[in-house]
């Protein structure tokens, strides 16, 4: 190695890397992009390299893009990539073109891809980038237009899919084809741009677009298609297209579909504003200039590419116009062509179109086989064809349908629009009209102005108004009794089934029950055998158990008696012990010194104590309140006196009261307790009657064996039972209490005794709760009685034992109160009643002990007895009885079941009874239906016209709309619409007339209204029904509505109708009217409505009209009327109706001819009226209120002029006519006599002719003479056959006569009939030879003036004619001229060889004829 030479380039190579580490980097793997992806600093693209490393990248998920900006730094050439290497960035690779995207911004920065070009058919999702997020967005990019793509489908020269993205500046020129087929999945999409794009600014396409145009034929169109810029968009804004686009179906220049793609909104729309397109858009079907479908806002687009569609729904602008589509503002001045609903805005439209310009014609053209005829009746075809004749040279198959300047077929809304281009072929065509072709919608505010034209069903504005409709479809009358016949069929079929089901139902259950039955039995006998002698046992024990329980209770009920005794004696002792209460109190105030003592204690207490004092004032208080209440039964009285004396004393000191008070007042408290004591036990004799009560009911039904009286019974007792342990704890209490009062007043022996009642009473509830829960338990039933006597026993022993306790604690109680008989203030009497009642009470007590007592000892003795002993049964038998349970209670329940589905199968029977019943009812109505509108079929379909009470909806109606127009057709014709009326059949000859044979019974309220409409146009029908308003009216409303331009036809003209079957209200018609039978001013003929049922209404109308005839030579001519009301020809006219039908009402007009319906003024119904008075008719119109002349030249006013009704004009009143170069000018109506309406005279501009020829011809067929000049106007040139007079050996002579076109002398042109020879001219009555020339074989000179005198000598005149000798001169001659003419002749073939005839013609020697021939 050179040491030297490394050391040299070391710091080269270390500047180097320092140099590259200023530079923003980013570096994966092998590749390294300069940039930081910033705004600021995007990562730079600058070669084919980068781009495909930013693919890989992409597409591996090595870089994330989203908010990461990219720029593009040169033009890149993608030409490296051969066999369909490219792999787009965001490459598609899972089903449903799913996969990674690109999320970044990418800047072409001006620069373009150039060679990149791709070819397989069988790919998917194809583009420069494949997959774009919501986030991505391109920018200034262009491909170049060495570019092509060729995919499957989701082809987009640019991108493939670019959900939610936006796409800013870019350009196409590239060539991008979608191969996809029919009915494939996905279906074919391809874009200038994208296949699929959310937003699009300032985009431009170049190149062509295609999708296979075998991809059409789906039943909807929402998913194939092709857009110069996209197939689908949601918002498009400036963007322009110049290329030409292709598709089967749904095609637009600039996007296919413009709808909510890509949105999460609720009610999403797309928006296209300030778009563009210039290329052609070629499809099968949904194509438009701008758009195939729209979905959103459209506004302020234009189109100028030529919109050709094979099939159906061809516009302008859009090929289908959605319900939620809005076109606003926008125009087209492109050719637009299709078979069906075609358009110069929209080919078929839902939503709304406003403020939209057409200016391009519409189905203009004859397009050999337009309209694909397959599946058409072969009738209909041979009816068409034998119908139309030369007019489609019987080449059905060029008819076109629905054809409109605005839209082709409209449901929605076209507001403020107008049409300037031609729409329609002459002849040719159904329902076209200068706005739409035919509509349902609503129309208003527009204007035409283009010449419209068709075979039938033709309007300056609609040619089909078609009601709204609401639709109530009943079924035939043939096909509801199908119907109900087969419901009738049903219903019988279904109770036969219910007939079956039930009688197999109630078989299933008798069976059933048939087998429990036989199982009961048999159960039953077995249980016989198994149970004899155990029942006889058990009978035994029963009777024996029944004796028993009645001697226990015979027993029993003496001690019950004792019990109720004892309870009564306690009630008397609780009276007595009021009455002595009320001694007590009335011993303690008559005591004098135990109330000196009580005064003076009372004293002494107050001096001592306020408190004491009060207490002692309350004392006496209650004291005068005992003795108050002593008369009265009520107790509360007394027990308040009591309570009031007892409160004084515990609020006063020991002091302040002596022992005598103190005493009674302990009485008081033990009289007072006594009393509540009583009161609770006065209770106890009522539960004692309960118990006894209940004690009976439980004896007999123990005897009876009745489980359920024993448990009722049982029940009673018990609850007694419980009741009185209540009281007697309640008791207890109160004595308890009682003892603590008394043994405060220091009377501790009392206390002790009411200590020991209250124990013994506690004792006794205690005993009797436990009683209680004992007989709860036992549940009272014949099998557990004498197992319960145990509990019972011991119960009753508890109690006897408690019940002995109380009597000994009364009698204690009973001595206690011989201890205040010493220490009181109260009387022996006194205390003797006290002791005499409490001796009641004790008594009482004594009682009930006596009666526990004897209870328990019942119980002992029922104990001794020999226990009761029921037999087991065995097990065998008890598995039997089980049995004979089990079956008896399955019969029961199958019994039950059975009851059922009898009652159930019955209600079925009858109620499928009455059903078919009602069945057959509704069946023979309809059955007699049927008959009579088989009889009668022509009451099938109910139309209900509400038209007049439906002005106000939006459906169906056509308003305020101007017709400038000429419209042209072959029938049903009318200035605003061709027709008004149904049309649901495919037979476009024949609207629907209701008149087939099928039951189909349909009915429908419908409503088609016109008004506050005007006609200018001249309105032309070949063969019938020409209106100025509306050509053929089978239903609907005409009203407020101006005729003002010319209506020509044959038959059935009317000012506003051609013909009606509805109603013509307040219209104005004032114009000119040419036809040859039924000719009216506002209706030509009125007639019934096969459809409707109704007749035509004229009322309230208003005419001015002239009427016309044509002659045979085919120029109109005024027609002579007659007072007749027809003349010979069966021809009707009149200036309201040319018919008598329908019903009129209020019509007026004004003539000097005409009178009202067919030739008949009517009082009321059509009066004529003066035009000053018509003038000033309220609310007539400002083309009523004068009558104006105006003069014409090349569609401008060159003057206009008012004149009074009746006035006339030469044409030395007319103004200048205006010249024009190389034209001749002449005004269309030369002189103007008794003018009575609006008039229009027109200046005429034809070529000028440079040579006028005869019309009288030579054998070979050339015309004799030419007469050179500029000839205009009506130019003619007459030449006549002389006698020729005063030029010798003339052969013939001519008088030429011929228009003057200004100027003194003409060339003419003469064809002689032999050689050439002389021409003579006659000036001023002399003969004058002119100079003559050739002109083939014409001979050619000039002559002056416009009526010319020639005369033609020819050469050669033989010798003898020129001479004037006598005969004999003659015949002396005669030898010499025999010689020479020998010679002559001879010479003359010799000559005639060698020379060549400069004449074309032969020369004749016939006489000349002197009849005269003029053209």
């Amino acid at each position: 190695m050179n040491t030297k030479r490394t050391h040299r380039l070391l710091p080269l190579a270390i500047a180097l890397v320092m140099a590259l580490s200023l530079l923003p980097t980013k570096a994966w793997g092998y590749y390294v992009l300069q940039g930081s992806g910033t705004e600021a600093s995007p990562y730079l693209i600058s070669s084919a390299q980068a781009l495909e490393f930013l693919a890989e990248q992409v597409n591996d998920g090595a870089l994330k893009t989203e908010g990461v900006y990219f720029r593009q730094t040169a033009d890149i050439d993608l030409s490296g990539f051969k066999n369909n290497s490219w792999v787009p960035i965001g490459n598609a690779t899972g089903s449903g073109g799913t996969g990674r995207t690109f999320d970044g911004i990418y800047d072409g920065n001006g620069f373009r891809i150039k060679n990149f070009v791709f070819e397989d058919t069988t790919r998917k999702y194809y583009g420069l980038f494949g997959l774009l997020s919501e986030s991505a967005v391109i920018k200034n990019l262009t491909l170049d237009k060495s570019c092509s793509v060729t995919a499957r489908t989701y082809v987009g020269g640019l991108v493939s899919r670019a959900a939610g993205a936006t796409l800013i500046n870019c350009t196409s020129y590239a060539t991008v084809y979608a191969a996809g087929s029919a009915g494939e999945i996905p279906y074919p999409r391809v874009g200038g741009l994208a296949a699929e794009g959310h937003t699009f600014i300032n985009c431009t396409n170049y190149g062509s677009v295609k999708a296979n145009p075998d991809s059409s034929g789906f039943s909807s169109p929402g998913g194939y298609g092709a857009g110069g810029i996209a197939c689908m968009a949601r918002v498009m804004i400036g963007c322009a297209n110049y290329g030409s686009v292709v598709a089967g179906g749904q095609a637009g220049g600039v996007v296919g579909e413009i709808s909510c793609y890509g949105s999460t909104e609720e009610k999403p729309v797309g928006v296209m504003v300030g778009c563009a397109n210039y290329g052609t858009v070629e499809a099968r079907e949904w194509a438009g200039g701008l758009a195939g479908d729209a979905e959103g806002i459209m506004e302020d687009c234009y189109n100028l590419g030529t919109v050709k569609v094979e099939k159906t729904k061809a516009g302008g602008l859009v090929g289908r116009n959605e319900t939620s589509g809005t076109i606003d503002h926008s125009t087209s001045r492109a050719m637009v062509s299709g078979a069906y609903a075609t358009g110069g805005i929209v080919g078929y439209n839902l939503g709304v179109i406003t403020g939209c310009t057409n200016v391009g014609a519409v189905n203009s053209e004859y397009q050999e086989s337009a309209l694909d005829m397959e599946g058409l009746p072969a009738t209909l075809l041979e009816l068409v064809k034998k119908d139309m004749g030369d007019d489609l040279s019987n080449n059905i198959s060029n008819v076109s349908s629905d054809t409109g300047g605005i839209a082709g077929r409209s449901s929605g809304l076209i507001l403020s629009s107008a049409n300037a281009g031609d729409v329609g072929y002459a002849h040719v065509g159904y329902n076209v009209g200068g706005i739409v072709g035919r509509t349902d919608g609503l129309i208003s505010g527009c204007v035409n102005q283009g010449l419209v034209q068709g075979r039938k069903d033709v309007g300056g504005i609609a040619g089909q108004a078609e009601p709204y409709v609401e639709l109530d479809l009943d079924q035939s009358t043939i096909n509801r009794l199908r119907t109900e016949l087969d419901t009738l069929h049903t219903m019988v079929n279904g109770a036969a089934d219910d007939m079956d089901g039930s009688t197999s139902l109630l078989n299933t259950d008798l069976n059933t029950l048939n087998s429990q039955m036989d199982t009961a039995v048999q159960a039953a006998r077995r249980l016989q055998e198994q149970g004899g002698d155990y029942f006889d046992e058990v009978a035994d024990e029963v009777d024996r158990t029944g004796d028993l329980i009645s001697d226990t209770f015979t027993r029993l009920e003496p001690v019950m008696d004792t019990g109720v005794d004892a309870l009564d004696q306690m009630t008397t002792a609780v009276g007595q012990l009021k009455w002595v209460t009320a001694e007590m109190a009335a011993e303690m105030l008559t005591a004098s010194t135990a109330l000196a003592k009580a005064s003076s204690g009372a004293h002494k207490a107050s001096d001592a104590l306020d408190s004491s004092k009060q207490g002692l004032e309350q004392i006496s208080k209650g004291l005068d309140d005992l003795i108050a209440s002593l008369p009265g039964k009520d107790d509360s009285g007394l027990s308040s006196a009591i309570s009031t004396i007892l409160g004084g004393y515990s609020s006063v000191s020991g002091d302040a009261v002596d022992d005598h008070i103190k005493t009674a007042i302990s009485l008081l408290q033990v009289a007072n307790s006594a009393m509540s004591i009583l009161s609770l036990g006065s209770g106890m004799s009522g539960q004692m009657k309960l118990l006894t009560t209940g004690l009976g009911l439980l004896r007999s039904a123990t005897l009876l064996a009745d489980d359920g009286q024993l448990a009722s019974a049982g029940k009673q007792v018990t609850r007694a039972v419980g009741n009185m342990a209540g009281l007697a704890t309640q008791i207890g209490a109160l004595l308890g209490n009682t003892a603590n009062l008394v043994s405060e007043q220091g009377n501790p022996q009392m206390a002790s005794a009411l200590t020991s009642m209250s124990g013994a009473l506690g004792n006794v509830g205690d005993q009797l709760g436990n009683l209680e829960d004992i007989l709860d338990k036992l549940g009272f039933n014949t099998g557990n009685i004498s197992s319960g006597n145990a509990s019972i026993q011991a119960g009753l022993d508890s109690l006897s034992d408690a019940a002995q306790d109380l009597g000994k604690a009364a009698d204690d109680f009973d001595k206690s109160l011989d201890i205040l008989k010493t220490d009181s203030a109260l009387t022996s009497a006194t205390l003797g009643h006290m002791s005499a009642s409490l001796g009641i009470m004790a008594e009482g007590m004594s009682g009930l002990t006596s009666m526990t007592s004897q209870a328990a000892d019942i119980v002992h003795w029922l104990a001794e007895q020999d226990p009761i002993h029921v037999p087991r049964p065995s097990s065998e038998m008890t598995a039997t009885k089980d049995e004979l349970f089990d079956a008896v209670t399955n019969m029961t329940d199958q019994m039950s079941t059975l009851n059922r589905d009898m009652l159930s199968a019955s209600n079925t029977l009858t109620s499928n009874l009455r059903s078919i019943n009602d069945q057959i009812n509704v069946v023979s109505n309809l059955l007699l239906d049927a008959v009579e509108e088989i009889s009668d079929p022509g009451s099938k379909n109910i139309f209900e016209d509400e038209s007049e009470n439906l002005t106000a909806q939006n459906e169906g109606k056509i308003e305020g709309c101007t017709n400038r127009g000429t419209v042209e057709a072959d029938m049903n014709v009318g200035g605003i619409a061709g027709t008004m009326a149904v049309e649901n059949t495919l037979d476009p000859e024949d609207d629907d007339k209701d008149e087939n044979r099928s039951l189909l019974r349909t009915e429908y309220t419908i409503s088609a209204v016109v008004m506050n409409c005007v006609n200018e146009g001249t309105v032309t029908s070949k063969k019938e029904a020409a209106g100025g308003i509306c050509g053929e009216m089978d239903l609907g409303y005409i009203t407020g509505c101006e005729a003002y331009g010319k209506v020509d036809g044959n038959n059935k003209v009317g000012g506003i109708a051609g013909r009606s079957s509805a109603k013509l209200i307040s219209n104005w018609a004032k114009c000119e009217l040419t036809g040859s039978k039924y000719i009216g001013g506002i209706v030509g003929q009125g007639a019934d409505s096969v459809l409707t049922g109704n007749s035509c209404i004229i009322k309230d109308n208003r005419a001015m009209v002239d009427i016309h005839e044509p002659d045979d030579d085919g120029d109109d001519s005024e027609v002579a009327l007659s007072t007749s009301s027809s003349n010979t020809d069966g021809q009707y006219w009149g200036a309201i109706s040319g018919g008598q039908d329908g019903t009129f009402t209020g019509n007026l007009f004004v003539s000097d001819a005409l009178r009202g319906v067919d030739r008949i003024s009517r009082a009321g119904q059509a009066e004529p009226i003066d035009y000053d008075t018509m003038r000033a008719l309220e609310g007539a119109p400002k083309g009523f209120q004068k009558l104006t002349l105006t003069f014409m030249a090349d569609g401008h006013i060159v003057d206009q002029r008012t004149f009074t009704y009746g006035a006339s004009f030469t044409e030395a009143d007319y103004p200048e006519l205006p010249q024009k170069d190389g034209y001749f000018a002449e005004w269309s109506t030369p002189v103007l006599d008794d003018l009575h309406l609006d008039t229009v005279v027109t200046a005429l501009y034809t070529s000028y002719i440079p040579a006028l020829k005869s019309i009288d011809v030579r054998i070979n067929g050339r015309p004799i003479f030419y007469v050179d000049g500029l000839f205009g106007g009506s130019n003619a040139l007459s030449v006549t056959s002389q006698t020729p007079s005063g030029v010798a050996n003339a052969t013939e002579q001519w008088l030429l006569d011929f228009s003057d076109d200004g100027q003194e002398t003409h060339t003419i042109r003469y064809l002689p009939q032999g050689k050439q020879g002389s021409v003579y001219v006659q000036q001023d009555g002399k003969w004058i030879k002119v100079p003559t020339d050739t002109f083939g074989s014409y001979i050619t000179f000039t002559a002056a003036g416009t009526e010319i005198i020639m005369a033609f000598v020819p050469k050669g005149i033989p010798l003898w004619e020129l001479c004037g000798g006598t005969v004999a001169a003659l015949l002396v001659a005669a030898f010499l001229a025999r010689k020479l003419i020998h010679k002559r002749k001879a010479r003359k073939a010799k000559k005639s060889a060698a020379q060549v005839e400069e004449l074309d013609t032969p020369i004749e020697s016939d006489d000349q004829s002197t009849e005269q021939h003029t053209k």
